[in-house]
């Protein structure tokens, strides 16, 4: 099978703002996850660059993926039209869009020579399998093969929730990620010390993905150990130290009472995922179920928070 790239090659008074709308028109076509390309003015001392006229970038791009089938050309046709009614008028953004084929090995293949080593809070590192690194003194390194979905650990809603856990977790506390997916926060949890940990994810194949990073990254499969299913039904009576959950805030805000259920009194809750238009909305709901907010973490337009029950 064929793979389609759609990419958008923008300038905007508002970056932000604008990688929203592009991403937004995307995600109505129903694409599942996005590459988002800046500017890089610098090197990165962990990105290892040999050539970096091959790298360094002028224009903000977004790129989403779809099938090249019988549709495809009507969806190109629907995806113009989506852009030009937006934007068309508009004097604060310029725009052009690209169509890329690639045979999907090709395609699982091609973006690995972008994927770097990163640091992602004051201690963890994010390594991909393929790429070697020396941690320093006092870094944790979480290896990733992000091959398969649900994340690579690097956007900013991840690397908000570790700074937390981080800041938070200790080696008595039994831990609990809702809404697992990769597993890179069960990693995380049990690099920290944590004692006993626990995943849970909607999705067989997120638990699937979880269970083969914890192997990959030589956490014990009796210590942290995931579970396909909704909250209520995977932990039962049982309660925890720590609770984090990576989601969406509207999702955050349909799980916040089953939540609060799982969490020890005076245990600690970390939400992440928040876009700011949903913050207070979210910092109400917190204080309505008798929560106390703690701290608000901040990474461009997502917020990540720390309360206590």
């Amino acid at each position: 099978m064929k793979v389609e790239e759609i990419k958008v090659i923008f300038e905007s008074e508002d970056i932000e703002k604008s990688k929203k709308e592009i991403g937004d028109i995307f995600y109505e076509f129903g694409a599942t996850g996005l590459k988002i390309e800046e500017p890089m003015t610098h090197k990165n001392a962990l990105d290892f660059y040999k050539n970096e006229k091959d790298f360094l970038m002028v224009d903000h791009a977004i790129s989403a993926y779809f099938p090249l089938n019988f549709y495809a050309e009507k969806r190109r046709k629907a995806i113009i039209k989506a852009f030009e009614e937006k934007f068309l008028d508009r004097e604060d953004i310029i725009y052009t869009i690209d169509f890329y084929d690639y045979d999907e090995e090709d395609y699982q293949n091609s973006w690995k020579k972008y994927f770097y080593t990163q640091k992602i809070s004051n201690r963890f590192v994010v390594k991909p399998t393929w790429r070697d690194y020396e941690p320093l003194e006092n870094e944790l390194v979480i290896e990733i093969d992000p091959g398969r979905a649900f994340g690579t650990g690097t956007h900013p809603t991840t690397s908000l929730c570790i700074k937390l856990m981080e800041e938070n977790i200790n080696e008595k506390d039994r831990v609990i990620d809702v809404g697992t997916g990769s597993g890179i926060l069960m990693i995380a949890a049990e690099k920290l010390g944590a004692k006993e940990i626990i995943g849970t994810d909607i999705d067989p194949m997120a638990i699937e993905v979880a269970k083969e990073n914890l192997q990959l990254n030589k956490v014990s499969l009796e210590k942290a150990k995931a579970y396909a299913g909704d909250l209520i039904s995977v932990v039962k009576e049982d309660k925890f130290d720590v609770v984090v959950a990576n989601i969406l805030a509207d999702v955050l805000l349909i799980l916040l009472k089953d939540i609060s259920k799982v969490v020890k009194k005076g245990g600690l809750i970390i939400f992440s995922g928040i876009i700011e238009d949903k913050l207070e909305e979210m910092k109400k709901a917190i204080k309505e179920e008798g929560l106390e907010i703690l701290e608000v973490k901040e990474d461009k337009e997502w917020r990540a928070i720390l309360m206590r029950a």
